[in-house]
């Protein structure tokens, strides 16, 4: 025999190189990330390269560890590195609706608004009593008296001209009015005017246009020196102003004066006061000038601070939306009209990470609306710009600020599954530049000495850190087995690290409910049982329709023609093995094989491929000499669903070459593993819950005779249940390793056959046979038609 029949021996896993120990207790714990360093160099490249686009995208699965990992590492990283600059925006004395965004050295934001508050704050004390005190009365009475008495030098002068003429001055407000004296003391009615002669009247009237000129010019005069004087007035107080905050101003440029923006800030706000200083003085006329908004201009508006001894900030954004990224300008309703201010920016996580790293999930921020948009545009052009979504859907857009852009300096992580970055990578050529950096977690690690120390070490940690009884020989060996089991090889262990995990917080459950020192073999065997009962209940339903006798199902005797085939269902959370009955009628015909559920639309392109491999197999195998005409039907029986994937192949040629050559097949054996055209058994997933699943199944009628074939290079992925092993050993159940599908037919053909050792030889001279009697079959029959 050329096929290998498996022992028990060659089913169990060698643990002879496992350490001694009794328990987990004994283990060295073990921190540091396990079997992915290919992963963990590309990690290490991208944080040390500081060029544009060498951002990571950290591909793996779920339960990996990727997160906890990069998080950490990008963390250790980054307390190495300097503090960044803060940010501050503030009010624009130019321009309000550009507000300015000013940076500072880390850590000193918050002082510089405490400072600039103060400042604000001490006006309101020291305004009053500067311009109260008596040298400033003093200097300001000063001014008025001088310009007073010069305005009143000309105004007298024109008093004393209008009496020496004969005329009485008075002030209408907007000028002077000149009335005629009768003896230089009564005023001149108009009935006594109108009695005069024309002569009186016009040297009157000539006199009142002399005035006139004169009283001109007394007004301009006047005006000329109340503006002197309000312009002195101003000065007085614009140096007072000076003498106040002038130090209090140079103190802060002084001390902030490193970024030219700040000093230039300051001056412009100093500016600004000087300007209003009437609204830190005392009284109603300050108030009703000035409302609560006036004074938010002074306010400084921290964007973001950092602490300088912390390094550089590591900012995990659980919610990548458009506004929690770029930040957003809130609004306020105020009597109806939505308003908003330099005090109403918001910082987003990009603002919080600037200067450091920010590490995001790529579904999550693909789900997001615009959230993707919103970080390529600030990664292209390096700068992070806070814009408003809502106005790009209003027909009339609310009156928004522009506050200036902020320069980012960011290393951006993205964690996601390898399907999210080809997605990205295919069609996206924006993320190829961004992203040049691809750190690939895989889904199962090495099996070997170094890394199954690691993996002691990561269960001994993971029970000294979560109050988790320790595991006993035992019960490590069967984690390890489940492991290997996840990962569909004896050669690797699993790297979805929360599935074993979840498998140890059950069995520490189970052992503490009991009373137990320790986590046994029995735990470890329990908490695997229950997960797969609450996540098993279709098998089950299926397990009780094979009890009930609803799947028609043969497992003794011989048949032409029908063989069980084995299949996976897989819903994600719970996979297992079925049984499906594959039949195969065959007559005279030239139509080749005709799979029934690629008829009826069931079939998958694998399932559709691999059944027209046979023909490939056929014409080669048994149509060199002779040609070769037949008709085929090959039916999965009692399938209602569509069927996909080539497992079924060798089954279905086995079946195929049973009914072309009249030779039965055992019943009692099932059958996996994919077929080229050379006959060669290629190997398939998910072998271990096939053979459990057929085993299942043999159990429910008491047979103990039953076996399966499966490819001889699954062999090393064999990780099966304790009771199908002792099943072998007691020769109840069997498991055959094939390498072609000549070696399938030694198998699941009778012994009687045999004893030639040439089983295959007969299976071809019977096909000949058929096919030469099909051939002279439709020969006939073609001559029997051109004879009519």
């Amino acid at each position: 025999m050329k096929y290998k029949k498996l022992t028990s021996d060659d089913l169990k896993m060698d643990f002879s190189s496992l350490p001694i120990f009794e328990s987990s207790k004994e283990i060295t714990p073990f921190k540091e990330i396990i079997g992915q360093q290919r992963a963990v160099d590309a990690i290490e490249v991208g944080l040390l390269m500081n060029k544009k686009g060498y951002n990571i995208y950290v591909s793996g699965n779920n339960g990996c560890g990727k997160r906890s990992y990069v998080i950490k590492r990008i963390k250790e990283y980054a307390k190495k590195m300097p503090a960044p600059l803060d940010w501050c925006y503030v009010y624009n004395f130019k321009d309000n609706n550009i507000p300015l965004a000013i940076w500072l050295k880390s850590g000193t934001s918050v002082k510089f608004k405490d400072d600039v508050s103060n400042l604000i704050d001490s006006l309101f004390y020291e305004v009053p009593d500067f311009f109260s005190n008596e040298d400033y009365e003093k200097k300001r009475n000063d001014i008025i008296d001088i310009y007073q008495k010069e305005i009143l030098k000309y105004v007298d002068k024109l008093y004393d001209i209008a009496k020496y003429k004969g005329f009485n001055v008075k002030s209408t407000g907007e000028g002077f009015a000149f009335i005629p004296l009768i003896n230089g003391t009564d005023e001149m009615t108009e009935r006594q005017y109108n009695e005069l002669s024309e002569d009186e009247k016009n040297k009157i009237n000539e006199d009142v246009s002399e005035l006139k000129i004169i009283a001109l010019e007394a007004i301009r005069k006047s005006k000329q020196l109340k503006k002197e004087m309000k312009d002195k007035l101003k000065k007085l107080d614009d140096d007072a102003c000076i003498e106040l905050i002038g130090s209090k101003i140079d103190d802060l440029i002084k001390e902030y004066g490193y970024n030219p923006k700040i000093t230039d800030y300051l001056k412009d706000m100093q500016k600004d006061i000087t300007e209003n200083i009437d609204a830190f003085m005392d009284g109603d006329e300050a108030n009703e000038k000035y409302d609560e908004e006036f004074y938010k201009r002074y306010y400084v508006n921290v964007i973001v601070s950092h602490d300088k001894n912390e390094g550089a900030p590591v900012i995990f954004e659980d919610e990548p939306e458009f506004h929690n990224l770029i930040g957003i300008i809130e609004y306020e309703n105020k009597q109806g009209m939505m308003v908003t201010d330099f005090t109403m920016i918001k910082a987003g996580s990009l603002h919080k990470a600037n200067g450091g790293f920010i590490v995001i999930d790529a579904l999550k921020l693909l789900s997001s609306y615009k959230g993707w948009n919103a970080l390529k545009n600030s990664l292209i052009s390096n700068y992070i710009s806070i814009e408003n979504l809502k106005n790009q859907f209003d027909i009339i857009p609310l009156s928004t600020l522009e506050p200036e852009n902020i320069p980012l300096d960011i290393k951006v992580i993205l964690l996601g599954t390898p399907f999210i970055y080809y997605l990205l990578f295919n069609y996206d050529e924006e993320f190829r530049e961004l992203f040049k950096i691809k750190a690939d977690f895989e889904d199962e690690i090495k099996n070997n000495n170094g890394e199954i120390l690691k993996f002691l070490g990561f269960i001994s940690n993971y029970c000294d850190e979560n109050n988790v009884l320790p595991i006993s020989r035992d019960g490590i060996i069967e984690i390890i087995k489940y492991s290997s089991r996840i990962a569909e090889s004896r050669n690797y262990l699993t790297a979805s690290f929360d599935k074993i995990v979840d498998i140890i917080d059950l069995a520490d459950s189970n052992a503490k409910l009991n009373s137990q020192k320790n986590i046994t073999k029995i735990n470890v065997g329990s908490a695997i049982s229950s997960m797969e009962k609450r996540h098993g209940i279709i098998r089950d339903k299926l397990l009780n329709m094979y009890k009930e006798g609803k799947y028609i199902i043969n497992l003794e005797g011989l048949k032409v023609g029908e063989i069980n085939g084995l299949a996976v269902i897989d819903y994600g959370d719970f996979a297992f093995g079925k049984q499906n009955r594959i039949t195969v009628t065959t007559f005279a015909g030239r139509n080749g094989i005709i799979n029934i559920e690629r008829e009826t639309k069931m079939s998958g392109n694998i399932h559709s491929k691999g059944v027209l491999i046979l023909s490939g197999y056929i014409g080669e195998t048994f149509g060199q000499d002779i040609p070769i005409s037949f008709n085929a039907n090959i039916c999965f029986e009692q399938m209602y669903g569509e069927i996909d994937g080539d497992s079924a192949s060798s089954a279905e040629l086995i079946a195929l070459i049973s009914s072309l050559s009249d030779i039965p097949i055992k019943q009692n054996i099932a059958v996996t593993g994919s077929v080229n055209q050379r006959g060669e058994i290629q190997p398939v997933g998910k072998v271990n819950e096939k053979i459990e699943g057929f085993y299942d199944i043999c159990k429910i009628y008491g047979i103990k005779n039953c076996g399966v074939i499966i490819p001889y290079s699954n062999i090393d992925e064999l990780v099966l249940k304790d009771a199908v092993i002792e099943a072998v050993d007691k020769e109840e159940f069997s498991i055959y390793a094939v390498k072609d599908i000549e070696e399938c037919m030694e198998i699941m053909t009778d012994e009687s056959l045999k004893s030639d050792d040439k089983v295959f030889e007969l299976i071809k001279n019977r096909i000949k046979e058929k096919m030469i009697k099909y051939q002279n079959a439709f020969t006939a029959d073609r001559q029997k038609k051109k004879s009519h």
